[in-house]
This record gives C-alpha cells, sequence and structure tokens, in this order.
C-alpha cells in the first residue's frame, strides 16, 4: 500500500512540479488566474519536484519521506487557500483537497 501511495504522490507533484518550472502554457494560465508572480511560481515547482523525490526516496528513508509528505501538505493548503482566494469553484478546491489527503495518507502511511 505505502508503495502505490509514495509512486502515486511522487508522480502526482513531478508532474504539477515540471509543468511549473518549464512554463508549461496552461500552468501559466492557471498562475496568472491565482494572481501568482513568476518567481514564486517557479519556486513552487521546484518545492514539488523536492517533494516528490522525498516521498519516492522515503520509501528506502522514512523519515525523508514522511518529512517530505509534510512540506507537500504545507503546499496544499497553500493551493486551497489561494483558490479559495480567487473564488474558485468547488470542484477545483475539492480536487486539491482530495490531493492533500492523498498526501496527508502518505505520510500516515510511511510512518507504520
Amino acid at each position: 500500500m505505502v508503495v502505490v501511495l509514495a509512486i502515486v504522490v511522487g508522480v502526482l507533484f513531478i508532474v504539477t512540479g515540471g509543468v511549473k518550472v518549464l512554463g508549461v502554457r496552461q500552468s501559466l494560465a492557471v498562475r496568472d488566474h491565482l494572481g501568482m508572480a513568476p518567481q514564486l511560481w517557479r519556486l513552487i515547482g521546484l518545492l514539488e519536484l523536492a517533494g516528490a523525490a522525498g516521498v519516492l526516496i522515503g520509501l528506502k528513508l522514512t523519515v525523508l519521506g514522511v518529512l517530505a509528505a509534510i512540506g507537500l501538505t504545507l503546499l496544499m493548503l497553500g493551493a486551497i487557500a489561494s483558490r479559495v482566494k480567487v473564488r474558485d469553484s468547488a470542484l477545483m478546491i475539492a480536487a486539491d483537497v482530495v490531493v492533500l489527503a492523498l498526501v496527508v495518507t502518505t505520510a500516515i502511511t510511511l510512518l507504520h
């Protein structure tokens, strides 16, 4: 179970972080919609990539995986707050809440 969760979280944040760092057009549209500065958007992408790597490495080094999942949890809380701030739809906010739950579940599962 923990391997599947870590892989799903890792791949998810490699993709979301990668599109931010690479400046993929759809990602830039989201950035602009949320009113974020380009430098902050790239930093968030780098943090997502680092969190993804940490969760995957956490399969062998538990403490790193848990810390990485905590970092991704904080990023997701920020994402939810950003969506609420711009009054995004409940569906968009709910999607981020699902990802948050996935990350928290991964952290808890890594501990056991």
